[in-house]
């Protein structure tokens, strides 16, 4: 599934499995965690892209405290997973979605990036499936070779149509997580005087996407979140981009209340490539 960011050629395991190479002689060493890193120098915008280690601990300590398992169980559904797909998670962060994947899916083939090396080293560390693969790399580049996916999964990630065309085989289909209308509106109500509400429809369904993808079908799932310590809290509040921009008085006044009452709302769509 992986090709060289370099020269576009397949990548191949070397014997010995520490590295990754293409015919013309491009190789890429494998991290003790189990990765590798296909990011190369003109796709960074920044020294450390993509969210920060912190960023990623909060997230790890909240989705093992089983807050989204009603979400990890729904996408799980709607992806109609079968024995023998190639599966590109595009945006894997720590891989939480999809870690439990090939456990239950005999042949699946299981593949993750993310352009935070701090989630992919997350992913590979807790991989379950041998022949899962995880690598450093950007959506909107992605080191993945044409039409070689069945199903690309993006959640809660940056959508680039136009690689989720190329990388999809035809027929295959794409399938995303947004936030739905309602999502963390009890959260959003403590930080903003006038909070923003999300789309009801769709990524590549809405005003000016322009795409080849035909849409199949949008779930909502919903549910109401009941957080009762301030660590649930502050865990939920700084995996969110929301703890980018609010100030950290208003953080710290959020964190100090030690609960938090919210609705979750996710739009899970699902796309065929024709």
């Amino acid at each position: 599934m992986f090709r060289c960011p370099v020269c576009r050629e397949p990548l191949a395991e070397a014997d010995d499995g520490r590295s990754w190479r293409c015919a013309t002689g491009h190789a890429y060493d494998v991290a003790r965690e189990g990765y590798v890193n296909l990011l190369i120098t003109h796709q960074r915008r920044q020294r450390d892209p993509g969210d920060s280690a912190d960023m990623l601990r909060h997230r790890r300590a909240f989705l093992d405290a089983g807050h989204y398992d009603v979400l990890r169980d729904a996408v799980a559904t709607a992806a109609d997973l079968r024995p023998g797909l190639a599966v590109l998670d595009a945006g894997c962060g720590e891989g939480y979605y999809t870690r439990t994947w090939p456990a239950d899916h005999e042949g699946l083939v299981l593949a993750g990036v993310d352009i935070a090396k701090p989630a992919v080293r997350m992913a590979a560390k807790r991989a379950t499936a041998p022949a899962a693969r995880y690598a450093v790399a950007s959506v909107y580049d992605l080191p993945v070779g044409d039409a070689t996916v069945d199903l690309a999964v993006s959640i809660f990630a940056p959508l680039h149509s136009p690689e989720f065309e190329r990388v999809v085989r035809p027929d295959g289909r794409i399938l995303t997580v947004t936030p739905g209308p309602d999502h963390l509106a009890g959260l959003k109500a403590k930080l903003f005087a006038e909070p923003d509400v999300h789309p009801e429809t769709g990524p590549f369904e809405r005003e000016g996407a322009a795409t080849i993808l035909e849409p199949e079908a949008t779930v909502r799932v919903q549910a109401d979140l009941e957080l009762r310590s301030a660590d649930a809290v502050a865990d939920l509040l700084n995996m969110t981009p929301y703890a980018w921009y609010v100030a950290p008085e208003v953080r710290a006044a959020v964190v100090s209340e030690a609960s938090l009452s919210t609705p979750i709302d996710f739009l899970i769509s699902t796309y065929r490539r024709p």
